[in-house]
């Protein structure tokens, strides 16, 4: 067990560093605060290149929770300045990014990807949500908030680790699906737009939600089927990660026969 008393470890101005997205781009890591996440995580298969607990929580049964990983116990009074919460558990995991080339297009499947959707807690929304609705994965365009974001990470409340995430999607890729079978369907409102329970979800399928305040890009558009949830009151909109909810458990329930 090592024990940090300083901010001028070199252990702990790593993990620090890694609440930069560049810093997590160029090591290919990023860090999973909290008891919940980085048990799921674990529990996932996955494993921890390195492992941060607080001294009070490690004395707390944090040393017998996390036995069979080894641990570096920081000082409480800096435990914090690892974290982004700001009532921090007292735990603080670093994982591997996911490797992208172990996402594997199932040909009956169901996808949902997001268009540029900007914030992170709106993502983490949209993959704790395609998680409980069954599908198989979730994609990101170029442009979207950080797949490895903490707040992401938190937002999708342990859902990041039970469903196929695969990031920088660009417009060829889905292309390249549409072209193979898929029928792809834009949350949308056009002329040709039609009711959100039209389509036929039960057909290899990836519904798109696009950014918060500009929608489906136009060249995603073009690709597209567009299908709208309706708006009974004196709403604009819905939330993107609202709007997605809605689509995702459309095509739920008909694929599990209850059309």
């Amino acid at each position: 067990m090592d024990f940090i008393q300083t901010t001028k470890n070199k252990a702990y101005k790593y993990i620090k560093s890694l609440k930069q997205k560049k810093t997590r781009c160029e090591e290919g890591v990023f860090t999973v605060e909290g008891i919940k996440s980085v048990n799921d995580a674990i529990s996932a298969g996955m494993r921890p290149s390195m492992l941060a607990m607080s001294v009070s929580f490690y004395e707390n049964g944090g040393k017998e929770r996390f036995s069979d990983h080894s641990a570096i116990v920081v000082k409480d009074e800096i435990f914090g300045g690892l974290c982004d919460t700001q009532t921090p558990q007292g735990v603080i995991a670093v994982f591997d990014m996911f490797d992208e080339k172990a996402f594997a297009i199932n040909e009956d499947g169901l996808y949902i990807y997001c268009d540029r959707v900007s914030d992170p807690g709106n993502l983490g929304t949209i993959i704790r949500t395609a998680d409980a609705a069954g599908f198989d994965g979730v994609m990101l365009s170029p442009g979207c908030a950080d797949l490895y974001s903490p707040k992401t990470v938190r937002a999708s409340m342990g859902s990041f680790f039970h469903i196929a995430l695969k990031d920088n999607v660009g417009i060829p890729e889905l292309s390249a699906l549409r072209q193979s079978g898929f029928k792809l369907y834009s949350g949308a409102l056009s002329d040709d737009s039609k009711p959100y329970t039209d389509p036929d979800f039960r057909l290899p399928s990836v519904i798109i939600v696009g950014n918060e305040a500009n929608g489906i890009c136009d060249e995603i558009l073009a690709e597209s089927e567009h299908i709208i949830i309706p708006i009974y009151g004196r709403a604009e909109s819905l939330n993107v990660g609202v709007a997605a909810a809605v689509l995702m458990y459309e095509a739920a329930r008909q694929r599990r026969g209850t059309v």
